[in-house]
């Protein structure tokens, strides 16, 4: 079984695959000093000693956007998921391992689309 055919199975049986070596050391300290950047007064943004937050990423730092989904991301998503698939929600955690908390926005089981803003 290839990779392609492992990480669709681990989807479908998981909800979720590891992929690695999508990012090099540079694309990671770009994604990372955007982030860093960022003006984190606004509501969406949550930030104290145990967690760090952004709701609505792709809103807060679209020019992340294009960092994010490098060509092998995309040429992954579109191995596995195919062409027509979409960013419909987007979240930022960064939570220590000491910190322990519940984390509920993030476990939707359902997400409701009225359009379909921003393709691949």
């Amino acid at each position: 079984m290839n990779n392609t055919a492992i990480h669709k199975q681990e989807l479908l049986d998981n909800g979720f695959s590891v992929v690695e070596n999508i990012y090099s050391i540079d694309e990671v300290e770009n994604i990372l000093t955007a982030i860093n950047n960022a003006d984190t007064s606004k509501d969406t943004f949550r930030k104290s000693s145990d967690l760090f937050a952004i709701r609505q990423f792709f809103k807060e730092l679209p020019n992340t956007f294009d960092l994010i989904f490098n060509n092998k991301l995309k040429l992954v998503i579109k191995e596995i998921l195919g062409d027509n698939f979409f960013v419909v929600k987007s979240i930022y955690f960064d939570k220590p391992e000491t910190s322990n908390w519940y984390v509920s926005y993030h476990q939707d089981l359902t997400i409701s689309v009225d359009n379909h803003p921003q393709k691949f």
